[in-house]
């Protein structure tokens, strides 16, 4: 089961970073400016609007990757005193997340397609290569956990 785990997670590792490669290999860095936000009514939430230039055009184009508003403010205000001792807990927990907040007038650092360069990511809300090196030495340490357990069971 161990060695079954830790393919898994070497796998998982090895695809997430072949596929953040990928996406860097066919895109390109920039920096953009958050210059207001834009309210979008169908699906009541607020979605930063970011300007840059890509070989001396400037879009201005929203990014939709923001959290709701308003379920943010409503979570804030939730009052957890009437609530069971676990739910309570697990309330807490969520409430203190610090949730990414874009700055109007803040440069950021963002990912522009090079085919479609309205299609752009802010780089710091993309993937974080570490995770991914996490999993796979945990995927090994497994590995290497099955590996001495069966010389073990050889031997003895």
């Amino acid at each position: 089961m161990t060695t079954l785990i830790g393919i898994i997670l070497i796998a998982v590792g090895s695809f997430n970073i072949f596929q953040y490669n990928k996406a860097v290999d066919e895109n390109f860095y920039i920096t953009g400016t958050l210059v207001r936000y834009s309210y979008s009514p169908s699906f009541n939430r607020h979605y930063p609007v970011f300007k840059y230039v890509v070989d001396g055009i400037t879009y201005e184009e929203e990014y939709r990757g923001q959290y709701n508003s308003r379920a943010r403010e409503e979570l804030k205000n939730i009052n957890t005193d009437n609530m069971p001792k676990k739910t309570r807990k697990f309330m807490k927990k969520i409430k203190d997340i610090n949730l990414v907040e874009y700055e109007i007038g803040k440069e950021y650092k963002i990912l522009v397609n090079k085919n479609n360069p309205k299609e752009y990511w802010i780089a710091e809300d993309g993937a974080n290569k570490g995770r991914e090196y996490i999993l796979i030495i945990i995927g090994v340490i497994f590995l290497g956990i099955s590996i001495i357990r069966k010389i073990f069971v050889f031997i003895f």
